[in-house]
């Protein structure tokens, strides 16, 4: 949810656009089972919630987990272009006030400069860009979010080269929120200084496989581990689409489809518009400067954990 940029751009806040997304979809927000048909104008990927029928051991998550490889992006003429890959806890409820994440991205500038990077952000605040962490297409990269009381902790480490890096803050006002365990691809967003954000185009990221997907929770009755569709939890795709549309359109500006999940229920893939061809790959440049987060509404209230 956040973005680089001297303007007040950020990985939108939360998933209150996912659950719009729901409505846009005309599908029920009451929901049963596996969560089905969601097009958000920003988010791609698999979600999980915790539910009421399983307090006993996933009343929230305490920790999500995921293995990417970065992708080669494609830059398209004069136009900038962001993609987020990453793993977080919370931001899916249209009532959210909070979002702990880690990830990477692939942005191109105007003139057709490739810039990949780490980053992590405790939403509402700003986002942070990690530069001891070097990105390159084609990293296998993994990332965990913890969450325990008010306390939170990011992780990151790129597999490839080794480097390493993690990050524990206290969260309050908002505390944190740990009712959803997300693995997204996202088209960041610009965001005024009313909180009203507008997602920004998507770069052209080709497809990118995420692997070793799971999730802790924890209830009165204890903990549980499971994968992205454990029977514990709610879970569902989302698609994104500028449009609103669960198919592509022609004439959407950003596209991005999730593939079913692998049989062990940890992997999936997200590929870019209708057939997720890519052309070349721009020159790299050096990280860019990480943008102001806009301001947010009143205090929600958050989930604990031990």
């Amino acid at each position: 949810m956040r973005k680089r940029n001297p303007k007040r751009i950020r990985r939108t806040l939360a998933l209150s656009v996912a659950a719009a997304a729901i409505a846009i979809a005309g599908v029920s927000a009451a929901f049963a089972g596996t969560i089905h048909h969601q097009a958000s104008p920003n988010w791609a990927g698999w979600v999980a919630l915790a539910v009421p029928r399983s307090q006993r051991v996933a009343d929230h998550f305490t920790t999500v987990n995921g293995t990417w490889t970065q992708p080669a992006a494609t830059c398209a003429g004069a136009r900038s272009s962001f993609a987020a890959f990453w793993v977080g806890l919370g931001g899916y409820s249209l009532h959210s006030k909070a979002l702990e994440q880690i990830g990477s991205e692939a942005d191109c500038d105007r003139q057709g400069g490739l810039f990949y990077y780490a980053w992590y952000e405790f939403v509402p605040r700003p986002p942070v860009t990690i530069h001891t962490v070097r990105i390159h297409p084609g990293d296998s990269i993994s990332a965990s979010v913890h969450v325990s009381s008010l306390r939170v902790r990011v992780s990151l480490t790129d597999n490839t080269t080794g480097q390493k890096f993690s990050k524990t803050i206290t969260m309050r006002s908002p505390a944190p929120d740990t009712s959803a365990a997300d693995w997204i691809t996202e088209a960041p967003s610009n965001c005024n200084g009313i909180n009203h954000c507008k997602p920004l185009l998507l770069t052209n990221f080709g497809q990118i496989p995420f692997s070793s997907a799971s999730a802790t929770s924890i209830g009165f009755g204890g903990r549980h581990n499971g994968a992205i569709d454990d029977p514990q939890w709610d879970y569902g795709e989302i698609v994104l689409s500028s449009n609103g549309n669960l198919a592509y359109n022609p004439r959407e500006l950003s596209y991005a489809l999730p593939s079913d999940l692998g049989t062990d229920g940890r992997s999936f893939s997200v590929r870019y518009g209708p057939s997720g061809a890519t052309g070349t790959t721009g020159t790299t440049g050096l990280t860019g400067p990480t943008g102001t987060t806009g301001s947010t509404g009143p205090v929600g209230t958050g989930g604990t954990g031990t």
